[in-house]
């Protein structure tokens, strides 16, 4: 072993403690891919295992070939055919599709199926169906339902989408079934019942008992027709487990970009380390280059010691890792055991050598360029006090230059991005602009740190001025030290602002298209029902609709349709007035659903003849309201001169419980004949909630990213409190307390993470903004959303980070005798 080998191991060992901080941000982001491996591994694995289970007795399966929406389905005589075929032993039919089921917790999509003889769910209340209107549930999908045995669910059977009742007889588990047990709302019934409830004649799957796999699945080929699609149990477990982890492989990819994130984070705090242990240790790497070790050496020497940092910390983050991943997977399991199948934890060797190799690459690249920078300083110049990179220096002046460039070409693709509501050019000119401003940060940060310190400091006297001027005297270390803090922050502010940003643009599109809350229609709603509908709680504002029904001639055809008339304060129930289209006394509206299916067109002329007389109106395409064709009230007296109320209009209160709302108008709604209960509430309610639980998962995800930032303004103060050991020293002789000396402290690390979080938060709004235009901008043109508890929140969590960061290096920095620093080397 070489001395200078010897040497870094040496250095190691006694100076360990200094990397502790940049090895904690390696342990974070590393622990963050091994969990992430672990977990997808864990899903892909268990589902294969649960697939290969269902497909186990059998020999070959056969589908309908395509997606032809024509023809979803094998035609119901196949099975005939399958059964026939040399080396068929026996088949297993399954019918299923989607349709509307009408339940006691609302409106609700569901899969209707026979279901599978060898995988027959197991039933754990009632019984299984026997008959065509008899279903069971499974335990996901009626708690999904709000029901119970015993229960009637209504189904939209076929096209037209006529009721069909049908009886709840029993709840099942199918949580270890690889397609029925991912979380999709199923209902089990007979062959008889699905066609009944969804209109669907033939079959979707036919699974095939025979000797061996590929002569059965050879045989069935040549002689099944060309629109069936035959494959053998492989291949089928093999396509079945990428359909039903396409999820899983989506939900690894994002994981990995938040991972990388962390570990881009890191590489800031890492590079700032070994960029501020080297300026002190030069003095000793003079010395090794004065009595004869080369700069080769000494590169090596500091890499080697990289490479060490890197080998060990990632080590610890594969562990950390692993056992986050079982954790998770422990709690998968008992939170969700009625959902999903059981996993079982699989560690793949990718999940133990990947993150131990991207922990030791992303260390060694991040302490490369201080490295060679400190390699190229001669012994004589180490042995002076450093120089440091400033903007002044050439190599100072090349990187602002180069950083404006980029901010300048990343803003123009912004706003190309906006203009043309594109979403490539947006993601290129928030990476060119970004990188822009981390290159010009040596000259933005100091500056920011001043305006900002310039108020902020103020009340803390001379220590606050200290403050200011140790924050901005190496330039290059407070850009760098803000850096990591910088992208965690604009990526937060960027998920805030943009998440409230679409929200509010979706809550628009939605009030467009759901101007009513909750729309309550039945045969005759008599004023008493309706004061009961209002009375519900949670329901601010109700409007009556009278209708009519009425025989309407026009484009050649008659029909009988249902017109209705708004009452004069409709403006007040409905979410946006400006969606609401007022007939004039000449005209009926449709909504473009309603003139599609009748075969009319905006102008076209109709006459419209009710009880009481005819109307000659013209055709106007506009919002419909879900209670029918709209005519002004004086031409529905016309037609009807006592109409009936056909629907009631519910708006309900903005902090009303919405799924408790309808549910009470759900029951008063029973009592109506013929009701039935829409409206656009549970519609926005379901956005609202997916934005705000996709933005908490973000968030929850980015704030790993911030913690490390956090760890690199503390580890940054401790290393510079080491370094100022003499100064502190000094000006405790000269009068600085020890409560000024850590306020001292406290302000300097405030205002370094104030400023990052100030500009992450500029910078994280300006790309939502641009983010939401180029997705959103041809539906709505909702202007930007400021969140302002949540950014008011990142603030004041970067104060508070900053003087937890400061905690540590004041106290060790205070607990230093004067004398005793003075006197130290």
């Amino acid at each position: 072993m070489s001395d200078v080998l010897q040497l870094t191991l040496a250095s190691l060992r006694h100076q360990s403690r200094r990397f502790l901080a940049p090895g904690l941000a390696v342990v974070l982001g590393v622990a963050f891919i091994a969990a992430t491996l672990v977990l997808t591994g864990t899903l892909q694995s268990s589902m294969r295992t649960s697939v290969a289970g269902h497909y186990a007795p059998y020999a070959s399966v056969v589908t309908p070939k395509g997606d032809d929406a024509d023809s979803p389905s094998l035609p119901a005589g196949i099975v005939d055919e399958v059964s026939e075929v040399d080396g068929v032993t026996s088949v297993d039919a399954v019918r299923e599709s989607w349709t509307m089921a009408s339940t006691p917790a609302g409106q609700r999509g569901a899969l209707v199926t026979t279901g599978t003889s060898t995988h027959a769910p197991g039933v754990v209340e009632g019984r299984a169906a026997r008959a065509s209107d008899e279903v069971t549930l499974s335990t996901a999908t009626a708690s999904s339902f709000g029901s119970r045995v015993g229960d009637e669910v209504t189904f939209a059977s076929g096209d037209d989408g006529s009721p069909v009742r049908a009886e709840v007889v029993g709840i099942v588990d199918v949580a270890d079934h690889p397609v029925y047990g991912s979380g999709t709302p199923v209902v089990f019934t007979t062959a008889a019942g699905v066609t009944d409830l969804t209109g669907l004649t033939g079959w979707t799957e036919i699974d095939v008992r025979g000797g061996d796999e590929a002569a059965t699945t050879r045989a069935l080929r040549d002689a099944l027709p060309l629109d069936a699609d035959v494959a053998s149990t492989t291949e089928a477990s093999d396509d079945l487990v990428s359909r039903v982890t396409g999820g899983t492989d989506v939900l690894g990819v994002l994981l990995t970009a938040f991972a990388a994130i962390a570990l881009f984070v890191s590489a800031i705090v890492i590079g700032n380390t070994f960029g501020i242990l080297l300026a002190r240790r030069a003095r000793e790497t003079a010395l090794l280059r004065a009595v004869g070790s080369t700069r080769g050496q000494v590169v090596r020497s500091a890499l080697v010691e990289a490479l060490v940092v890197g080998l060990v910390f990632s080590a610890v983050g594969v562990l950390a890792g692993i056992g986050l991943a079982s954790a998770l997977v422990a709690a998968g399991n008992a939170w969700a055991s009625n959902y999903f199948p059981t996993l079982v934890l699989d560690v793949p060797a990718k999940a133990v050598l990947l993150p131990v190799l991207a922990g030791v690459v992303v260390v060694v690249c991040a302490a490369l360029r201080p490295v060679l920078r400190s390699s190229r300083v001669a012994p004589l110049a180490a042995l002076r006090p450093d120089a440091a990179i400033t903007a002044r220096s050439r190599a100072g002046r090349l990187r602002v230059a180069s950083g404006v460039v980029l901010i300048v070409l990343g803003g123009g693709a912004l706003a190309a991005a906006a203009a043309s509501h594109q979403v490539l050019p947006g993601v290129l000119g928030g990476f060119l602009s970004f990188a822009g401003v981390l290159l010009v940060g040596s000259v933005l940060v100091p500056w920011l740190v001043r305006l900002v310190g310039s108020v902020a400091a103020r009340p803390f006297g001379p220590a606050g001025r200290l403050a200011v001027d140790n924050a901005v005297r190496n330039p290059a270390r407070a850009a760098g030290t803000t850096a990591a803090l910088l992208v965690g922050v604009t990526l937060v502010s960027m998920t805030a602002v943009g998440a409230a940003t679409a929200k509010s643009a979706l809550t628009e599109v939605i009030d467009a298209q759901y101007a009513v809350d909750v729309v309550v229609q039945g045969d005759d709603v008599t004023d008493a029902q309706t004061s009961r509908l209002a009375g519900v709680e949670g329901v601010a504002g109700d409007a009556a609709v009278e209708t009519t029904t009425v025989r309407v001639t026009g484009a050649g055809e008659r029909r009988d349709v249902q017109v209705a008339a708004l009452p004069p304060g409709i403006d007040d129930v409905v979410r946006d007035p400006s969606a609401v289209t007022h007939p004039a006394t000449d005209e009926v509206v449709l909504s473009e659903e309603q003139a599609l299916e009748a075969g009319i067109a905006s102008g076209d002329e109709v006459t419209v003849s009710g009880p009481r007389g005819r109307a000659e109106l013209t055709v106007a395409v506009g919002q419909g309201m879900g209670a029918g064709w709209l005519v002004d009230p004086t031409v529905l007296r016309e037609l009807d001169d006592s109409p009936t109320t056909g629907a009631v209009f519910l708006r309900l209160a903005d902090d009303a419980d919405v799924d408790r709302t309808v549910e009470g108008v759900q029951q008063v709604a029973t009592q109506i004949e013929g009701s039935e209960v829409g409206g656009g509430a549970q519609v926005r309610q379901t956005h609202t909630e997916t934005l705000d639980l996709a933005l908490a998962i973000v968030l929850a995800l980015l704030a790993i990213s911030v913690v490390i930032a956090v760890v690199g303004i503390a580890n940054t103060l401790s290393l510079s409190v080491i370094e100022r050991t003499r100064e502190s020293a000094l000006l405790r002789a000269l009068g600085l307390t020890r409560g000024q000396l850590r306020r001292m402290l406290a302000v300097e690390a405030v205002l370094l993470a104030v400023v990052g979080t100030l500009l992450g938060a500029v910078l994280g709004a300006g790309y939502a903004w641009v983010g939401v235009t180029a997705l959103l901008g041809e539906f709505t043109d909702a202007p930007l959303v400021l969140p302002w508890s949540q950014l008011l929140a990142v603030g004041a969590g970067a104060v508070i980070a900053g003087l937890l960061a400061s905690v540590l290096p004041a106290r060790r920095a205070a607990r230093v005798a004067p004398a005793a620093a003075l006197a130290a080397d």
